[in-house]
């Protein structure tokens, strides 16, 4: 009952808000499935942080995107600390 609620309502601004994570004023596919997943009760804010931690963690170059390179060198900075 839920989800169908969350899937037939309409956005508001107010959520728009809420979605906008990076707070830079546009919301993003990725955060409006978030927002959205969220809204379902499918997935909770601590979900969402670990699995940001994980991407911060992967992109060791900060560009905000994953590439093989990223996971390559992920991997060699974890294989020298261990």
């Amino acid at each position: 009952a839920l989800v169908k609620w969350v899937l037939s309502r309409r956005t508001t601004s107010l959520d728009l808000e809420a979605a906008d994570l990076d707070n830079d004023g546009v919301v993003g596919a990725a955060e409006f499935v978030l927002f959205k997943l969220k809204e379902m009760g499918k997935i909770c804010q601590q979900d969402i942080s670990v699995i940001m931690e994980e991407f911060e963690e992967l992109d060791l170059d900060q560009s905000g995107t994953l590439t093989v390179s990223d996971i390559a060198l992920a991997q060699s900075v974890e294989t020298r600390s261990s």
